[in-house]
């Protein structure tokens, strides 16, 4: 599951009208749409899908149905249409930008992954608390002291924070994130984080996921 699947099944799930699962189905099949698209592909079927995804062809059928594309008898679904349809569903074409708290090693890989801005996201810059880390500058982005957001959020508007600190001080940072002025957390923290209900959280579980993926697999 890529970074770019992530950020924008997080940021869509708090304002669609869609249920989880479908958005998660309509992020995979975008992902297949892109491939078709750069391979030039025109069409694409219920089934195509399925099988790529390994998921039932009804479903599928469901869901594209429930974004208003139709498709043709034996020829499938125009892969231009069917793309555009959701990239507006899921504002893939509307740039969010967003700060990134925590200039540790995953900070700093979220910050470097160029393929965000393909999916509507754009890193403006990191903060931390670290002095040695202050002031260096990470693929273009600078690191600022913590103690800056809340002017950076007067003055950018940008209301969307990436956490990836300690599990120790993630709720304290998160308090300050709000104090500041964030309305959306993404929290890579291993911490469940507690929030005014005007503030909303997505907690990405990276060791859950993998304990699940484990399960599944029956990996030993």
């Amino acid at each position: 599951m890529s970074l770019a699947f992530l950020i924008n099944k997080v940021f869509r799930i708090m304002k669609s009208t869609l249920s989880q699962r479908t958005i998660n189905r309509l992020t995979q099949y975008y992902t297949i749409l892109r491939d078709y698209f750069k391979k030039n592909i025109q069409n694409i079927t219920s089934s195509q899908i399925s099988q790529l995804l390994d998921i039932d062809e009804t479903q599928v059928r469901k869901d594209i149905k429930s974004i208003n594309c139709k498709g043709k008898c034996k020829v499938g679904y125009n892969v231009v249409e069917l793309k555009a349809i959701i990239e507006n569903i899921l504002d893939y074409k509307v740039i969010k930008k967003a700060f990134v708290i925590g200039a540790g090693n995953l900070g700093v890989a979220l910050s470097k992954y160029s393929k965000f801005s393909e999916f509507g996201l754009e890193i403006e810059c990191l903060f931390d608390s670290d002095n040695e880390k202050i002031g260096k500058i990470i693929d273009g982005k600078e690191i600022f002291d913590i103690a800056m957001l809340k002017d950076k959020v007067k003055n950018t508007g940008i209301n969307i924070a990436i956490l990836t600190t300690p599990n120790k001080v993630a709720q304290t940072v998160c308090n300050y994130l709000v104090e500041s002025g964030i309305k959306y957390i993404w929290n890579f923290a291993p911490s469940i984080l507690i929030v005014p209900k005007n503030v909303k959280v997505w907690h990405e579980n990276i060791i859950g996921s993998f304990i699940q993926f484990c399960a599944i697999e029956n990996i030993k």
